[in-house]
């Protein structure tokens, strides 16, 4: 449905990796793209120190 740089588009009940670079610091949020989804709780916390 979606095609991102920096996302993944996984089956149901399958799993993957993904490689994020940060910079700097911080708390960093992270969500499910496909409509509906954020809304439900496909919702994710980084955190960087």
């Amino acid at each position: 449905e979606h095609a991102e740089p920096n996302g993944i588009q996984l089956a149901p009940k399958k799993s993957g990796e993904i490689v994020w670079k940060f910079t700097k610091a911080g708390t960093f949020e992270f969500s499910c793209l496909i409509e509906g989804h954020r809304e439900d709780g496909m919702i994710g916390t980084v955190v960087v120190k």
